[in-house]
């Protein structure tokens, strides 16, 4: 534990106690995680800071600090600062005021203010900081505290515990706490929370492989740990890829969630394909060949992926966010946020967002992976897709379309089975429950096409030009069309709410039969509007309670819940703490 040094003949700082100031640290960084009393134990002076801070936006805010200082006479100075601060920054400088005089209470004089110096913080971990003051003659000093939070969390909570000390020997140290990973990763190695690490080039979990290469048994895993930072840069062509037979575990916290980005803030300039994103190679089937085990190439030239094995696990996705990625190489080759290539139902996808993405958000090639807890916003292209046989299983998932007219966007879901063999098999057709897709005008929310099928249940669309149009003569085949239904392509308790609801083709190429008889005939289907607040179910909405999911059709991943879209209602939402950039 270190101590202050003197402050500046015989000055100190009192602990601050403010009335109401909330005390909710939770990790280490400059936002709220670092809010409480920071204080230097075992001295009757007390002395220490206080700090509380306000989001402004996604990944920013305001933190403000205050404290009193004594000269060595032992008058007292309150003084305040505040300083705006962006996520994975450690260090901030607070211009301070000094207040005197006026009075408390309502009606009361104001105090007067006057400037009163610089504070600088660099903030080393959950219970370590250094402080330097610049003001005035008798104020000149800089000291190091112990230092430690009143009433913050406990260790249990704190994700912070270690404080930077030089990056690792598979990594370049960049300077300013940033540590540059690139190539091939082939032993097991931690990111650890206490650097930034910074892709300098496509980063590989495990050798790049090649179609017709064994899979590994025992692959190299990327461990991340809650609260890591991880910045991709666009001129190098950054990604990061999990190459099969290799896994990645990155399990963030709620309050310390796992961030993949670009190397700009949103507010200073950061847009889609700042980075490549993220890609994950599994060894599940696919539907791409005739007979025997089917493999493939993935995008961005991310390596062989697909196998034999339903059940491979690619490792763990849990409370991250990978935003401003996607890297739009050709027009046919372009890196998602995250691709899901020929991932088994061994992985674990939970509490995952992908935020402004060049090209698709989540992209399932084929695999068997299943996720819940998923939230698609401001997507360039499509925000959900799927094809090569993809198989799987999801339940809450919010899709939310940026509304610029400037920026372009596509389809809410774009669902293929194979575009070169519409029937294919194993057919894709994911099983699909407690969907919210909030769209922009003159786009198309749901496309089933070349031969998909799907099971949805309990989606609201709403704001698209189109709801729903279904496209290719197999996917019409393999449905069954209204009196005849087959399984599988089928929608029970959906709300759609759109300038045209369901698309019937009647010109050049038919529909063989009516997608409004078919949608119509299944039940809980309604075309209404929603009503929504914001994302959210107004209170005592009808859609809320009384539509439960088949238990034929809904299996054991699924929770039977029974309302209709991604939320019962605000109270209740998934999303709090852990994503960013929604304003409701």
């Amino acid at each position: 534990m270190m101590n202050f040094r003197n402050f500046g003949r015989g000055a100190a700082i009192t602990l601050l106690a403010l009335a109401g100031l909330t005390t909710n640290a939770s990790a280490f960084t400059i936002d709220g995680n670092v809010e409480g009393f920071w204080y230097e134990a075992g001295l009757t002076a007390n002395r220490g800071w206080g700090f509380q801070y306000l989001p402004t936006g996604p990944e920013q805010g305001i933190l403000f600090v205050a404290g009193y200082v004594y000269d060595a006479d032992g008058a007292a100075t309150w003084v305040v600062g505040q300083a705006e601060v962006f996520d994975g920054e450690y260090e901030v400088d607070f211009p301070l005021l000094a207040f005197a005089g006026g009075a408390f209470g309502p009606g009361a004089g104001a105090p007067v203010s006057s400037d009163f110096g610089t504070l600088n913080v660099v903030f080393n971990s959950c219970h370590s900081a250094d402080f330097t003051f610049t003001g005035g003659a008798a104020f000149n000093q800089t000291f190091d505290p112990f230092l430690q939070i009143v009433a913050g969390p406990g260790n249990d909570r704190c994700v912070y515990q270690r404080e930077f000390s030089g990056c690792p020997a598979f990594a370049t140290d960049l300077g300013d706490r940033n540590c540059g990973i690139g190539g091939t990763i082939n032993e097991s190695v931690t990111l650890t929370n206490d650097t930034t690490w910074v892709l300098t080039s496509a980063v590989f979990v495990g050798e790049r492989a090649d179609i017709g290469d064994p899979v590994p048994e025992n692959g190299p895993t990327l461990t991340i740990e809650p609260g890591t930072r991880i910045v991709g840069t666009k001129s190098g062509r950054t990604a990061l890829v999990v190459s099969r037979g290799s896994r990645i575990v990155a399990e963030g916290l709620p309050h310390a969630p796992i961030v993949m980005t670009g190397e700009n803030y949103e507010a200073t300039g950061a847009l889609a394909g700042d980075w490549g994103g993220l890609v994950i190679n599994g060894a599940a089937p696919l539907n791409t060949c005739d007979a025997g085990i089917c493999e493939a190439i993935g995008e961005g030239d991310s390596g062989a992926y697909g196998g034999d094995n339903p059940y491979d696990s690619s490792g763990v996705l849990k409370y991250v966010r990978v935003q401003f990625a996607g890297d739009r190489i050709t027009d046919v080759d372009e890196l998602n946020g995250i691709a899901l290539q020929g991932v088994g139902s061994g992985t674990v996808v939970d509490y995952v967002q992908v935020h402004r993405n060049a090209d698709d958000g989540i992209e399932f090639f084929g695999g068997t992976v299943n996720a819940r807890h998923l939230i698609l916003t401001d997507i360039e292209d499509d925000s959900v897709d799927w094809t090569q046989g993809w198989q799987g299983n999801l339940q809450y998932v919010l899709v939310k379309q940026i509304q610029d007219d400037q920026v372009d966007t596509d389809r809410g879901m774009e669902l293929d089975n194979l575009e070169q063999d519409n029937d294919a098999q194993p057919r894709s057709g994911g099983v699909m429950a407690n969907f919210t897709l909030v769209g922009k005008p003159g786009e198309l929310g749901i496309n089933p096409r070349r031969g998909t099928g799907g099971n949805f249940s309990n989606f609201i669309v709403t704001g698209f030009g189109n709801c729903l149009d279904i496209d290719s003569s197999a996917t019409f085949a393999a449905a069954g069309g209204p009196g005849s239904r087959t399984g599988v392509l089928t929608f029970e308790n959906t709300i759609l709410d759109c300038g045209t609801n369901i698309v019937e083709n009647d010109e050049e190429t038919p529909d063989p039969w009516s997608v409004q008889e078919f949608f119509d005939e299944q039940p809980g289907n309604m075309e209404m509007d929603p009503a929504l607040d914001g994302l959210f179910p107004p209170e005592g909405a009808i859609y809320t309670t009384g539509f439960e999911l088949d238990p034929l059709v809904y299996g054991e991943f699924f929770e039977h819940v029974d309302f209709i879209g991604a939320f019962r209602s605000r109270e209740t939402a998934w999303h709090y703490n852990w994503s960013e950039f929604l304003e409701d």
